[in-house]
């Protein structure tokens, strides 16, 4: 017998070529399943091992196959003539496998979480790595080139063999915690905190650059199919880098936010000032668009209005005409409408659920822009930091309200309601301490990443006047919302005296009650919301 290969792959990239380039120089194929399928009608000659068949109901196969990849050897010259002899030994192990994770998965039993053969194949590997020296082990479509390089002139690098081993051996670690992680998730509802943090996040690719030219970087793709990565695989336009990552990450999860807090009837538990318990009611945000300017996430602009083209005009009237290299994200399709006015703006990168072909042809003539379809709504349930020496965990503030307590005698009008819930919705998005300033659901003044809440309404005062400096008398804004607790202070006295009518905030201030008054006195909304959407 010839050289043999072991063939068996999920990933079928470059696998056709490779599997003519081992024919061609002797190699014998064995395989099964859909690979020998796909391999066949390549007219590629493959001899069937029958203990990768998916129907196999005995071990005894696996096992003969697992003492054949333990006990070959090289020979040698390790040359073509020095294997004619051997009829047992399997030089080439070519697989690999998608790792899976399911955190929904509740039947409690193994052989759903994944085939029978996929454990087998990690079995495999595993004990091909723990003979490495003999054996080539290719779990990579990308290494087939240098394989194939190596192979052709019959002397594959001890290094090169080291490498593809621990890559081996990475394979079979990610598709086990894939597998331990959609256990634990299945009986435990702290599952993220498990012992051990392993999920096996894939890498999608390498960016062209970090946060900073000097620095490099690459994008790891959460296991499950969902948020916006799932889009950045179909972009126009140039490399993305860290930066557009992070941004076009942050624009889409502020959209994510609004389908899952707004799109639909939401009903908030309140209690008035007197201490009456009522409903607030939410109206459905279904038919709006909103979109968001984003630039080193920091929100530069936002708006929400009845059409794609109507929600930019007032998300680029704010202050994005003035930023370089801005992120735009947009919860609608976008036509070509509004993009005949994007197209003007040069941004970075462009992310919606879709564009139609005309926008989409208008708009990458602009080889500035990135744009990345995605119809994923965001699903991941918790963030992390690393610290030095670790990685901070913690669950995903989801929730925007709990409760209402309207401290003012006067609730607000239904418009005003809207108004505030949009309004804390891009509060949980800012970097903290923020304070956001809203007109007709459009941003006019926005503070973020604070050292304290009062440098915050000095900051968003001056964003808000100087966005207004052609009008006289006209109320700067309708609305401000802070993330956290707002002491009473001259400047949020400056805020109400330029126009501000409802204010939503957590409360909890040692002058809350002399804070009352003041609003009451203006005729002030005032909300608390009791709790924090502290971020950074």
């Amino acid at each position: 017998m010839t050289k043999q290969a072991l063939i068996h792959v999920e990933n079928t990239d470059n696998i056709v070529e490779f599997s003519k380039f081992l024919t061609d120089f002797g190699w014998t194929i064995l395989s099964a399943n859909k690979t020998e399928e796909m391999l066949k009608k390549e007219k590629i000659p493959v001899t069937r091992e029958q203990s990768l068949m998916e129907n196999i109901f005995h071990q005894n196969d696996i096992s003969v196959l697992n003492r054949r990849l333990i006990s070959t050897k090289l020979p040698p010259d390790d040359s073509a003539a020095s294997y004619q002899n051997d009829d047992s030994g399997i030089f080439i192990v070519c697989m690999n496998l998608n790792p899976i994770f399911n955190p929904n998965h509740k039947t409690y039993q193994l052989r759903n979480l994944a085939s029978v053969i996929d454990y087998y194949v990690v079995t495999l590997l595993r004990t091909a790595f723990l003979n490495f020296s003999n054996i080539l082990i290719l779990t990579d479509p990308a290494d087939y080139k240098e394989a194939m390089i190596q192979l052709r002139t019959n002397n594959v690098s001890d290094k090169f063999r080291f490498y593809l081993a621990g890559k081996a051996l990475n394979m079979v670690a990610a598709c086990e915690s894939g597998m331990a992680a959609s256990i634990l998730s299945s009986v435990n509802d702290d599952f993220y905190f498990m012992n051990f943090l392993t999920y096996p996040f894939k890498k999608q690719f390498q960016l062209s650059s970090g946060l900073n030219s000097q620095q490099s970087a690459a994008l790891y793709k959460y296991p499950n199919d969902s948020g916006a990565l799932s889009g950045f695989s179909k972009f126009l336009g140039k490399d993305l880098n860290y930066n557009i990552i992070t941004d076009v990450s942050l624009a889409w999860e502020q959209i994510s936010a609004l389908y899952d807090n707004l799109k639909t009837q939401v009903a908030v538990k309140s209690t008035n000032c007197d201490g009456y318990e009522f409903t607030t009611q939410l109206t459905p945000l279904t038919g709006t668009v909103f979109t968001i300017a984003v630039k080193f996430k920091s929100i530069v602009g936002a708006g929400l209005s009845t059409n794609v083209h109507d929600s930019f005009e007032k998300t680029y009237s704010y202050d994005t005409e003035n930023i370089q290299d801005v992120t735009l994200g947009c919860s609608a399709v976008i036509d070509l409408a509004a993009a005949e006015k994007m197209v003007k703006c040069n941004f970075l990168a462009i992310i919606a659920p879709d564009f139609t072909p005309e926008a989409k042809h208008l708009l990458s003539s602009n080889k500035h822009t990135r744009l990345i379809p995605t119809s994923q709504v965001l699903e991941s349930d918790f963030e992390g930091l690393l610290v030095s020496g670790g990685l901070i965990l913690q669950t995903k503030d989801l929730q925007l309200f709990n409760h209402w307590n309207v401290k003012t005698k006067n609730r607000p009008s239904q418009a005003q309601t809207d108004e505030l819930a949009f309004s804390m919705l891009l509060a949980k998005g800012a970097r903290s301490y923020s304070v956001i300033m809203l007109k007709q659901n459009s941003i006019v003044g926005i503070a973020q990443g604070c050292t304290s809440v009062v440098r915050a309404l000095d900051l968003v005062l001056l964003e808000a006047e100087k966005f207004h400096a052609h009008e006289n008398n006209e109320p700067i804004a309708d609305i401000l919302v802070c993330d956290s607790t707002i002491p009473f202070c001259d400047s949020i006295k400056k805020c109400i005296d330029r126009g501000v009518s409802a204010i939503i905030q957590t409360g909890g201030s040692a002058d809350d009650k002399e804070f009352i008054e003041y609003c009451n006195e203006h005729d002030v909304v005032m909300v608390f919301t009791d709790m924090t959407h502290i971020s950074y």
